[in-house]
This record gives structure tokens, sequence and C-alpha cells, in this order.
């Protein structure tokens, strides 16, 4: 295998350089356009959730009492079981 001098790997160091910064414009844009349809998604959810609430006649302290009981449920099924009786002693 040739040997490398210094200025072919300081090319070589340059150019990988100038693709990492490609890279990462290419990544952030990326991520912005990510956001951005995110975003969009969440706004059309929002719409949904509202022309919902609308249609249901359903007054906004029903709605709020049936989401916090829904949270309320979800929240006792993620607790872990309570033992019942007294704990044992270790053995020695």
């Amino acid at each position: 295998m040739a040997r490398m001098t210094r200025e072919s790997l300081q090319l070589k160091i340059q150019k990988a350089e100038e693709k990492v910064v490609r890279t990462g414009n290419t990544y952030n844009a990326a991520c912005e356009e990510l956001t951005n349809l995110r975003n969009k998604m969440e706004a059309i959810d929002n719409e949904v959730l509202v022309e919902a609430f609308m249609k249901s006649k359903k007054t906004l302290e029903e709605a709020i009492e049936f989401f916090e009981s829904d949270m309320k449920a979800e929240e006792e099924e993620t607790k872990p079981a309570s033992r019942r009786g007294r704990k044992r002693k270790a053995s020695k």
C-alpha cells in the first residue's frame, strides 16, 4: 500500500469535513421538516377533538371529568399491587 503524504491526508480531512457539514445540513433540514409535519398532525388532531366535543353536546365540566377519570384509571393500572399481610423477617 502506498504511503500517504501529509498533503494528501490534509485533502482527505478537508473533504471529510465538508461532507460532515453537508450531511449535518441535510440532517437539520430533515429534523425541521419532521417537526413541522408533527405540528401539522397535532393541529389536525386538535381540530378533530374540538369538532367531536362540539358535536357531543357535553358540557365542558363533563368533558373534563371524563378525561380526568380516564387519567385516574390509567394511573391505578400502573401502580404496583399492594401486598397483604406482614413482612417476613429475614432469616439468619
